[in-house]
């Protein structure tokens, strides 16, 4: 028998457990169903973002090939992705672009919904329409559980006028039930029925307490909570003040050009404490290009604190913890670190960079953090 999918987890008195008595089967009901709410219903928001319109004498996005790049790390439950495109609207009516959705090694298209580069989607009318999302589902159940490596990138590829692409947003998408496999997120839903055998059983077994403990870890280290910035990655070489992507020239470490003049923006997150430890481990990935063969580094700030009357109040200094990006002479590509975050209130994120040294750049196009619990 499949497990099915609760919508919301179930309501749990401790008093009413029962100590130094006889086991039965009934009395695993409720973690069965917990244990598929967590891994079925309870699923992650994978990242995305909105593009912003680039500044004067920034190379405009209109007329511009470009990706956005989205770290992907499959939950153990996950079967469909959904993924979300809006459109810049303009007043070229005429002008279009096509925009392909590069998936992950083992995924395919369940309804791609244009996002597979076969269509030419016009330019939205500027305030005359509401914007139309794009959405494509994707089928992932071949993707590999846990895998620190995998990603998608959503690429624009316009005419001379195409607007291109404004927003992307990609989630996982929650399941009705799972099936008894042991390769699966399943647990044989019959087996908590009254009067049946409690057993053992194994991690692989459809059944027994052991498969039970094995999915309710699985919920915890395989439903890994994804924090990340994603921009452009195009192929554009326009140097210091006119680049479309973020960037940073100086060798030495300093701020990031966001594309926001002097504003150096942090980020809030909060490290779930699953194991009873003082700190929670991440995978730093980054999409980065150098202009030339120069090595730099990203640095991140992960400080323990909280905010009092709407100023932000450290608990401790952070160290900075340093991701090495080797010299790629102007290609694209991903770098990976491991970081580690405080189990506190909340954590602040900070981000620096070098670069190459003027006139060349270190270009940036997604910085994530993805849990990764061993």
């Amino acid at each position: 028998m499949s497990t099915p999918v609760i919508p919301g987890p179930s309501a749990f008195d401790l008093a009413n457990v029962r100590v130094r008595q006889p086991v039965s089967s009934g009395g695993l009901l409720r973690w069965s169903q917990d244990m598929a709410w967590l891994l079925g219903a309870n699923i992650n928001h994978i990242g995305g973002g909105t593009i912003p319109q680039r500044g004067v004498g920034r190379t405009p996005l209109e007329g511009l090939a470009y990706s956005v790049p989205v770290a992907y790390t499959r939950s153990a439950g996950a079967q469909v992705l959904r993924v979300g495109v809006d459109l810049w609207p303009s007043n070229e009516l005429g002008d279009s672009q096509t925009v392909t959705v590069t998936l992950p090694a083992g995924a395919v298209w369940l309804v791609s919904g244009g996002l597979d580069g076969s269509v030419a989607h016009y330019n939205p009318g500027r305030g005359r329409t509401a914007t139309r999302e794009l959405v494509g589902w994707v089928d992932v159940s071949a993707v590999t559980v846990g895998d620190l490596t995998t990603w998608l990138s959503v690429t624009t590829s316009p005419t001379s006028k195409g607007a291109g692409v404004r927003r992307v947003a990609v989630t996982e998408v929650p399941v009705a039930s799972f099936p008894v496999a042991a390769g699966d997120a399943g647990w044989d839903a019959a087996a908590t029925r009254p009067g049946r055998l409690v057993i053992d059983g194994g991690a692989a077994s459809p059944r027994g307490i052991e498969r039970l403990w094995h999915l309710l870890d699985e919920a915890r280290q395989h439903s890994r909570r994804h924090w990340q910035l994603c921009g452009v990655e195009s192929a554009d070489t326009a140097g210091l003040g006119a680049t479309p992507h973020w960037s940073r020239g100086s060798a030495a470490a300093g701020k990031v050009d966001w594309l926001a003049a002097a504003f150096d923006p942090s980020w809030y997150i909060q490290a779930r404490d699953l194991y009873g430890a003082a700190t929670t481990p991440y995978k730093l990935r980054v999409r980065y290009k150098t202009s030339d063969a120069t090595g730099c580094d990203l640095g991140v700030y992960l400080e323990d604190g909280d905010v009092v009357s709407d100023v932000w109040v450290p608990s401790a200094a952070a160290s900075r913890q340093v991701l090495a990006l080797p010299g790629t002479s102007g290609a694209w590509a991903w770098a990976s670190a491991d970081v580690t975050a405080p189990c506190g209130s909340l954590t602040r994120v900070g981000i620096d960079s070098t670069g190459p040294g003027p006139p060349e750049l270190v270009s940036l196009a997604c910085v994530a953090l993805i849990e990764n619990e061993p």
